[in-house]
């Protein structure tokens, strides 16, 4: 059964998304959607702990999460 449950950044993941993403060569980033969306964060929860990852429009990612 499905729970509710709120997902939040922390500062060090903030910047470490925001680091990534300026630093990230990304030539389709020039055509951004009506409502921004050039990266997106995805948060999945799973029995040892939530999986989260930023994601760019081309396809490049990077993993936030600490569960390895």
């Amino acid at each position: 059964m499905f729970k509710q449950k709120e997902f939040f950044l922390t500062n060090k993941e903030y910047d470490t998304i925001k680091k990534w993403a300026e630093s990230h060569e990304c030539s389709c980033r020039n055509n951004k959607s009506c409502c921004g969306g050039e990266i997106s964060v995805t948060f999945t929860p799973t029995t040892i702990g939530t999986a989260t990852f930023a994601r760019c429009i081309c396809g490049a990612e990077i993993d936030l999460d600490t569960l390895v």
